[in-house]
This record gives C-alpha cells, sequence and structure tokens, in this order.
C-alpha cells in the first residue's frame, strides 16, 4: 500500500503517526519510516496493522527482486547499435 494511503487511512480513524509515535514512545520519524517501508519495526508495524484492521501484508507487500536474465543479450557478432543521428 502506498504510504500516503496508509496516512490517509490513519487520519480517518481520528489519530495521527505523530500521535502513533507518542504512544508507543518512539520518535516520529520511526513511524514515518515503517510507514514509508524503509525501517521495519515489528513492533510498530504490528501496531498500524492493528490500528487500521488490515495485515502487515496488505500494508507492506512484499517486493518482488529483479529477476536476473531479463535483458537481452546481444547476438555473437553484431556491432553495437549507434545513436540516431550519431556520425558513423
Amino acid at each position: 500500500m502506498h504510504p500516503e494511503l496508509i496516512k490517509a487511512e490513519i487520519r480517518m480513524r481520528g489519530t495521527t503517526p505523530a500521535a502513533i509515535a507518542d504512544e508507543l514512545g518512539v520518535s516520529r520519524a520511526a513511524v514515518a519510516q515503517v510507514i514509508e517501508n524503509k525501517m521495519k519495526s515489528p513492533r510498530i508495524r504490528a501496531c498500524l496493522a492493528r490500528l487500521l484492521g488490515k495485515s502487515e501484508g496488505e500494508l507492506w507487500p512484499p517486493v518482488a527482486s529483479a529477476t536476473p536474465g531479463l535483458r537481452r543479450k546481444r547476438a555473437a557478432g553484431k556491432a553495437p547499435r549507434t545513436p540516431a543521428g550519431a556520425a558513423a
């Protein structure tokens, strides 16, 4: 879920990320970083999931890693392409 949607849902529940931080005794930056998925705190994540009535997986779905080998390989012996308009 996009961080702005998480923050909007928090506000619709009548609270703020700052109030959640105060309640948990953590910094506001810590809550913001968890919302933005830049930091993983099981306690903050669980609190936010409980407050929003969603699972942690719904709020922060796992990101699929880039699969190696998806780029096309040049055929052997082919010269690299030159950009249009470039002198040959």
